[in-house]
């Protein structure tokens, strides 16, 4: 009985746990589908949106639209004194001209250097190398494809080139001007972060022709800095490819004997650097080892930037000590500036350079000619009285230096001048005092005509420029002549063999300045024909029996 009680309750409980279960039967989850992956997303099937518990990362999205032009092409900006052709590969000048002067064919000179290098002037350098090959590649699209810069503008032409590929950005801005500097602004961006932009101006500056660098005394383009120690120049093959940094810099830039590109640090003073390329040789040339200066840009305030002639007066009036390039000297300096002025003065009124400095030299020596004079009455004197001299020179010739009897030497020697109304502190003074009075002047105008850029192509009867060797080499050979002449016109206290070794300066001088421009070997010419007149007019006004009796002489 038991059992069957048992066995039904067991049965019962199953039919109300069935029931149950069919009665209230729990809803099934959605079922799981995998997520799909990137390469997976098209746009019929958009993305899940990531939950705010895990986010997913998101690829980096441009900070800028690109802006990039879609050809090379050529940008001219056109002012009377110069013409600058940019490229907007790169947004660098490609040509940069001077009107007022020419090179050897006629044409405006040349300021871009044509050796091809890694860098151009007016690059763009951050620092990293993968971005410094972008921006030398990219195509700027340019504010305009032609400029035009009148004289009376009263405000700057301004030419803008930018770049962007998204995420990196540039910008240079240039504002020229009929005269004066040219501002260039710099702006470099990266995710739109600035980056740190230097400008760059090199390979070298101009396009010297051979003839010009077979020149004596031509100088080849250097890297130049006015910085706190004042002007420093570098010359390329002395400077290492790596760079040499600059600090605190007023200007810095490249120069070669008669122009320059120089960058002006903007508020005063900036860093900067210096450093070497070499240049691939065509054909049988050797490689030539070129300078490049950088200075730091990108700032609020824009860099200035010179390009032209080492003209003085015009470096001057622009400031920023630029005229410092030109070396004039440091103590003879101010000598130099103002027998520039005197010799354009001179031009001016002249109209050829050639007899401007024929006529400058004599004016010069005409100014000297009392101080020479006092030179040769010195001369003779000593002449009269070396006989004498000599002989007491030989008597003491094996008296040792230290020995007491080199006193009654100076007693004696002391006794002649006075026979003869000398003494011998004025004599040395009276001696040495013209040379010290003249010779400044004379390196100084030496020093005028080896600077200033008006001698180049400036005719002057058979040279038909005077900034390079006579053609035929007629200044050199009067000018070794008349050296002859002046050294057998004045009188000499040297024995025949001393005077036979002076006789050998001609034939020096004369193949030293062989090569020497002909506006110098003009000058020295002059001054020796001036010195050869003043040298005779003196000798007659001083011996004037002498002169009379020579004349009888010859006549009989």
């Amino acid at each position: 009985m038991e059992e069957r009680r048992l066995l039904l309750a067991v049965a019962l409980s199953l039919v109300v746990l069935t029931a149950y279960s069919l009665l209230f039967a729990p809803t099934q989850p959605p079922a799981a589908h995998p997520s799909p992956s990137p390469t997976a997303v098209t746009s019929e099937a958009p993305q899940p949106r990531p939950s705010s518990s895990a986010p997913a990362e998101r690829p980096p999205q441009p900070t800028s639209p690109a802006v990039a032009d879609a050809r090379e092409r050529r940008v001219e900006v056109q002012a009377p004194d110069y013409t600058v052709a940019f490229t907007n590969r790169g947004a660098r000048p490609v040509s940069w001209t001077l009107a007022r002067y020419r090179d050897s064919r006629g044409a405006p000179e040349e300021m871009i250097p044509a050796q091809g290098a890694s860098v151009r002037p007016l690059d763009v350098e951050t620092g990293d190398p993968a971005v410094d090959a972008r921006l030398h590649e990219a195509l700027y699209v340019p504010s305009a494809e032609a400029l035009a810069v009148a004289v009376a503008g009263p405000e700057p032409q301004t030419l803008r080139f930018a770049w962007s590929d998204g995420d990196l950005a540039a910008e240079k801005t240039l504002s020229f001007r009929a005269t004066g500097l040219v501002a260039v602004s710099v702006s470099v961006t990266r995710n739109g972060q600035p980056l740190a932009a230097r400008l760059l101006w090199g390979p070298g500056v101009g396009n010297a022709s051979p003839e010009e660098r077979d020149v004596r005394g031509y100088e080849e383009p250097s890297a130049v800095a006015l910085a706190r120690r004042g002007v420093e120049i570098f010359t390329a093959a002395k400077l290492p490819p790596s760079g040499q940094t600059l600090d605190g810099v007023r200007w810095v830039g490249l120069k070669s004997h008669y122009f320059a590109a120089l960058f002006v640090a903007p508020s005063g003073a900036a860093g900067a650097a210096v450093r070497s390329v070499t240049l691939t040789a065509a054909g049988d040339e050797k490689p030539v080892v070129a300078a490049v200066a950088a200075i730091d840009a990108g700032g609020v305030e824009p860099v200035q930037l010179f390009v032209g002639a080492k003209d003085y007066p015009t470096m001057a009036k622009l400031g920023h000590d630029l005229e410092q390039v030109v070396q004039v000297g440091d103590w003879i300096g101010p000598i130099v500036v103002a027998l520039m002025r005197l010799l354009r003065w001179v031009q001016g009124r002249v109209g050829n350079w050639g007899w401007s400095i024929v006529l400058l030299t004599v004016l010069i020596n005409l100014a000297m000619a009392p101080f020479r004079h006092y030179g040769i009455v010195n001369g003779l004197k000593m002449a009269k009285l070396s006989p004498e001299m000599k002989a007491i020179q030989e008597r003491y010739r094996k008296v040792p230096l230290m020995d007491p009897k080199r006193q009654q030497m100076q007693e004696e020697v002391a006794a002649l001048y006075a026979r003869h109304g000398m003494s011998m502190g004025s004599q040395m003074l009276v001696g040495c005092l013209p040379l010290l009075l003249t010779m400044p002047f004379l390196f100084a105008f030496y020093r005028v005509l080896a600077v200033s850029i008006e001698l180049r192509g400036a005719p002057f009867l058979w040279i038909p420029d005077l900034a390079q060797k006579d053609p035929l080499y007629l200044t050199p050979v009067l000018m070794g002549l008349s050296m002859f002449v002046m050294q057998k016109m004045s009188p000499s206290t040297l024995d025949p063999a001393q005077q036979r070794i002076m006789m050998l300066m001609p034939v020096m001088l004369g193949a030293m300045f062989y090569a020497a421009p002909a506006g110098l070997n003009l000058y020295w010419l002059t001054a020796n024909l001036w010195s050869i007149l003043q040298q005779g007019v003196s000798m007659r006004l001083l011996h004037p029996a002498g002169a009379r009796s020579g004349r009888d002489k010859r006549a009989k």
